[in-house]
């Protein structure tokens, strides 16, 4: 599915998105990453929702977004609370929904120039 046909020069876009792929820019990405207007980690180290701890939210925070938006893959899962409260205390706010809402999420933030990151679950 498109989701953005404008490309804008030095800025990570989400342009489409499908099970198991999506395009930043005009690169598709096949594996979990980690995407901000102005940083791509394609191969970010988890598979799935189960995988996530306190650490991956430290590692999250450092790229010192405004707003950290998870996907989940094709199901929105809940995460533990004492996962999100490191994020709440540094003023950072921290979003969990399906990875297709994540990428038009990210898209919408991005275009309101805010310190969007999106860090993506991508199910094989």
């Amino acid at each position: 599915m498109k989701l953005h046909q404008q490309l804008t020069a030095n800025v990570n876009t989400i342009r489409a998105f499908e099970q198991g792929c999506i395009t930043i820019n005009n690169e598709p990405c096949h594996n979990s990453l980690i995407v901000t207007a102005d940083r791509l980690e394609k191969n970010w180290h988890i598979e799935s929702p189960e995988q996530l701890t306190t650490e991956t939210i430290r590692e999250l925070l450092v790229y010192q977004p405004d707003i950290i938006l998870i996907g989940t893959g094709k199901k929105h899962h809940l995460l533990d609370p004492l996962l999100s409260l490191e994020a709440i205390q540094q003023g950072t706010g921290i979003e969990i929904m399906t990875t297709e809402a994540a990428c038009h999420t990210y898209n919408i933030l991005l275009g309101e120039d805010r310190l969007v990151l999106a860090a993506l679950i991508v199910e094989k």
